[in-house]
């Protein structure tokens, strides 16, 4: 299956002399884009039910509705290739850029792992803890096995969850070696992993090295339009141990970016 969004071909290129202009005008509507859509978070989860699967799964749900709303904000247009099965899964990805996890958000509601340092992200960070993503400090042994328990019960309530198990950015010319602990956890839930490739048509979308968010946030939001690809591979089993799924998961990914 392979899906797009029409691209819009009715607006008139901006002149080189307008271009500054239109690009501050852009970012400004898209950061107050933001700012309303962190206000509407912070409101609608603060009617979140407090049983633990209801929450979790109406977490997930909007989580996915927020993804689409920044997607379709930013004009950030995804082609997706295969197919997802049904809930609960977990989907694995290279990792590329802080755009990844809200593209993939995008395509089905879940939650997600990230690193500890998008908590202290303002206003990001708290509206993320709100969405119940899973922050963990991989400095921290204590912290990855926390997340991870909170990862199975996710799953325990049909939620999907969402991981990049390279545990750091690349600029997409290589795939790190997956970390395991997703794996084992997949196992114990009994539930399949599908593997998933990023790739985006501008390699300056990429956010790894040295790069910090908020000029490159900027300058993504400078764009008119971006463009992004998802590839899912076939759902892998549970036969094998933590390690074999996790090199099952990065040879299809590695196959699927042609590397």
């Amino acid at each position: 299956m392979t899906t797009t969004a029409p691209l819009d071909h009715g607006r008139r290129a901006p002149a080189a002399g307008d271009r500054p202009w239109t690009e501050a005008l852009s970012i400004a509507s898209r950061v107050s884009g933001v700012m309303g859509l962190a206000l509407d978070t912070m409101f609608r989860t603060s009617l979140l039910p407090t049983l633990p699967a209801s929450r979790h799964r109406e977490r997930a749900r909007l989580l996915h509705g927020i993804a689409r709303d920044l997607c379709a904000l930013h004009s950030l247009r995804v082609r997706v290739t295969g197919a997802l099965p049904a809930s609960p899964f977990v989907v694995v990805a290279n990792h590329v850029s802080y755009l990844d996890p809200i593209l993939l958000a995008s395509l089905t509601p879940c939650t997600a792992i990230a690193k500890q340092e998008i908590g202290s992200w303002p206003i990001i960070g708290d509206r993320a803890r709100d969405l119940g993503v899973l922050l963990v400090d991989r400095q921290r042994p204590a912290s990855g096995a926390r997340v991870l328990r909170s990862a199975l019960r996710a799953l325990r309530h049909g939620v999907p969850v969402l991981n990049f198990p390279e545990g750091s950015t690349t600029r997409g010319e290589k795939v790190l070696p997956f970390r395991k602990g997703i794996f084992g956890v997949a196992r114990i839930a009994g539930v399949p992993i599908v593997p998933a490739a990023i790739t985006y048509d501008d390699p300056e979308l990429c956010w790894a090295g040295d790069d910090t968010f908020l000029p490159h946030f900027l300058r993504f939001s400078s764009r008119r339009e971006a463009s992004a690809r998802v590839a899912f591979g076939p759902p892998l089993g549970d036969h094998g141990g933590p390690a074999d799924l996790a090199d099952r998961a990065r040879a299809v990914i590695l196959d699927l970016l042609s590397l």
